[in-house]
């Protein structure tokens, strides 16, 4: 077999992706080359004998690992030797899930192959994937393993349902977890619950890849000593970049960006700061450029369109400005000239900077320090900070190797075991449903959680000119998926969840789904007046039937701002009440 197979494929692949984004392919021949004996060396572990294997692969943003696994599946089509029938890519977030099954549409259509995609929903109840490549979430992943992707229905006075476990699937698959340091959280569980799933398979027979720019080997021992010998490393090298890297001590504000030195990107930490800095740049840069916004508490319509947008500009050669938040780190497939972002953990802060430059173009990037760690761990902020203080120059933002020595004195012992001991809870939890899981059995009783946080779904339907009670109203659930906002929280940060829900049925109706054949209408249970946090923590979504949408959603996505402002307020005079 020669690598110069893979070399023509990967090339392939990559002109496609170019034509398909409107831009010129330019080939790196140095760079291919070594992706062709990447691509070669990972064929021949999972193709050949010895079982299944856990292949990880590690190399910078912009080193072309998307390329790389991808002509690794593909390539079974040019030799007619199948080593797996299908291929599950599992992207990190929902956010831009859709970004990557559109490369995957044109890296399939070289031999006809169609894509679907699993948001963990589905317009009938099987939870079937319908073609060889599936793009899903780390969580639809996990729980269709866990046997959680389940329909339920009272037959005869009995609860019954379909315990679909799609392991069999899984088992006769190619899983690639992309950005796969992205599993790792506040509490260190994801790494430990997905460690445990995914080295069940690879034990069992079943290859997975973990892809990834930044993967500490704190993490990687996880996988390394359940999976019991059958992991295999593989490096793709840096790209020469030019980049400059400078630090400021003041907090960054939308007087600090300018738009005069080509693309830019600006990123911050929270989405109330994100819809902040776009509207203040949007009015200051209107006739300049144009300014877009992305983040998670936007509807998957409203994501898709922004990105759409960005990459016509770009084409056009009009000058950009993208506020986002950790939204934009993994899966854009964009090139910007300038960064602004706020300190955040090491390895985030990798991600961001990798979003620059790409193509070799002299660029710059500005890091702001932060008042407040929130969303992050402090002390992970902290540590970068002092890292970044030390010395920019010495930050690894294009190597992967010392990318992880940097990571591994961020994430020493001390520190993953102060982590670790949050979850301890919810990993025993785990284990015990996790040692209870059989095949062809009923699933165990109870909830399982793969990290700390859960989602919240919550589906903005505008309501005006609609007549009729609420289980009156049927509804398209392709189109109804389309404005759905997934709203990440844990135990600790119920009350705030509740607040958000509560100001929103000030302005809207909220209402749940109910599967009728191919349409889907809505209906007001009793618990959701009577207990709203426990029917929608239970339930996992609501719906929310607006007669005057913009009072909770503008342009910039939710209004998260305004939601915590009202809540904290009712808070204040809620007290006063009690003191008198």
């Amino acid at each position: 077999m020669s690598g110069s197979i893979f070399a023509d494929l990967i090339r392939k692949l990559a002109r496609r992706w170019s034509t398909w984004k409107g831009e010129q392919y330019r080939e790196d021949t140095a760079l291919l080359d070594v992706q062709a004996k990447v691509a070669e060396g990972i064929h021949r572990e999972l193709a050949g004998p010895g079982g299944g294997k856990l292949v990880i692969l590690m190399g910078p943003t912009g080193s072309g690992k998307t390329e790389v696994f991808a002509s690794v599946f593909l390539s079974q089509w040019h030799f007619r030797d199948w080593f797996a029938g299908r291929m599950f890519m599992v992207e990190p977030t929902h956010a831009l899930l859709r970004q990557m099954a559109l490369r995957f549409e044109v890296y399939g259509g070289l031999y006809g192959i169609p894509v679907g995609e699993d948001h963990g929903e589905a317009l009938t109840p099987t939870y079937l994937y319908t073609a060889p490549i599936t793009i899903t979430t780390v969580d639809s992943y996990a729980y269709g393993y866990l046997a959680k992707r389940v329909d339920k229905w009272v037959e005869r006075g009995a609860l019954t349902g379909r315990f679909t476990m799609p392991v069999g699937v899984m088992m006769h698959s190619l899983t690639v977890f992309d950005e796969a340091h992205l599993i790792q959280d506040e509490a260190f569980l994801g790494p430990r619950t997905l460690s445990e799933i995914v080295c069940s398979l690879v034990n069992a027979g079943a290859h997975v890849m973990l892809a990834t720019a930044t993967l500490p080997t704190a993490l990687l021992e996880e996988f390394e000593k359940r999976c019991h010998g059958h992991v295999r490393e593989f490096h793709l090298p840096a790209k020469q970049r030019n980049l400059e890297v400078h630090y400021a001590e003041e907090t960054l504000g939308p007087g600090a960006v300018s738009c005069d030195g080509g693309n830019v990107l600006v990123v911050v930490n929270t989405v109330a700061k994100a819809r902040r800095m776009y509207m203040e740049l949007k009015e200051r840069f209107r006739d300049r450029c144009n300014v877009y916004v992305l983040h998670s508490l936007m509807t998957r319509k409203d994501r898709e369109a922004v990105l759409s947008k960005v990459q016509d500009d770009m084409r056009s050669d009009r000058r950009v400005v993208l506020v986002g938040t950790q939204t934009v780190e993994v899966g854009v497939d964009l090139n910007f000239d300038v960064l602004y972002t706020e300190v955040s953990p090491l390895d985030s802060l990798v991600q961001r900077v990798g979003r620059i430059g790409r193509k070799g173009d002299r660029a710059h990037a500005y890091i702001y320090r932060v008042e407040d760690p929130a969303p992050y761990v402090g002390k992970l902020v902290v540590e970068t900070e002092k890292l970044v203080k030390e010395g920019i120059d010495r930050l690894a933002f294009s190597d992967a190797e010392r990318a992880r020595q940097m990571l591994d004195r961020m994430y020493g012992r001390d520190v993953v075991s102060e982590l670790s001991k949050r979850g301890v809870a919810l990993l025993a939890d785990f284990m015990d449903y996790f040692r209870r899981l059989h095949l062809f059995a009923v699933p165990p009783e109870g909830e399982v959680h793969i990290r700390p946080s859960i989602y919240i779904d919550i589906y903005f339907v505008d309501w005006r000119g609609v007549k009729g009670d609420c289980d009156a109203i049927p509804l398209d659930c392709n189109e109804l998926y389309k404005y759905r906002i997934r709203i990440s929280t844990t135990p600790a940060r119920y009350d705030r969840l509740s607040k958000i829900v509560d100001q929103i049925r000030e302005h809207c109706r909220l209402c749940v789904m109910k599967f009728e054949e191919d349409r889907c209408r809505v209906k007001e249970p009793k618990g959701v007046s009577e207990d709203r946090l426990w029917y929608i923590v239970r339930e996992g979504y609501l719906i929310a039937l607006c007669r005057d949408i913009s009072r909770v959603y503008d342009e910039a996505g939710l209004k998260i701002e305004e939601m915590e402002r009202a809540a904290t307020g009712r808070d204040r005079r809620a007290g006063k009440g009690r003191r008198r």
